[in-house]
């Protein structure tokens, strides 16, 4: 058992403990950032599948929607990589991604590239 009564011992874990909350905060942001990615990565897995269409009995998604939302997925990683964009803004755009995928997997092309489109990132930064 961990006890909480733990006492530094010199000055630098003064500042290392008053920081703690700070870390802790940081981390919580790119785990979460890094789960967006997965699920978005297995989302993209699924869309990307040839087979997933056709057992489907649906037509293969339009090649407007496929280049979209390559590069809008391309985006969103690039942004969670580099975490200059909130969490809550890229959850956001996955899952308006995820609306967009499924209005082109129904054949409305127009309204998924509008989707495609509301997505509000800004460029990926140079890493």
């Amino acid at each position: 058992m961990i006890s909480n009564d733990w006492v530094p011992q010199d000055p630098t874990s003064d500042r290392m403990a008053a920081a703690n909350p700070q870390i802790r905060s940081k981390r919580r942001a790119r785990s979460l950032s890094i789960l967006a990615f997965r699920l978005a990565a297995a989302a993209s897995t699924c869309f990307a599948t040839p087979g997933a269409a056709a057992s489907a009995g649906t037509s293969a998604p339009s090649p407007v929607c496929i280049a979209a939302d390559l590069r809008l997925m391309t985006l969103i990683e690039a942004h969670s990589q580099a975490q200059d964009v909130a969490t809550e803004v890229l959850a956001k755009a996955f899952f308006t991604l995820l609306q967009a995928r499924r209005a082109c997997d129904q054949g409305q092309v127009d309204a998924g590239i509008k989707l495609y489109e509301s997505i509000p990132l800004g460029p990926a930064p140079e890493l």
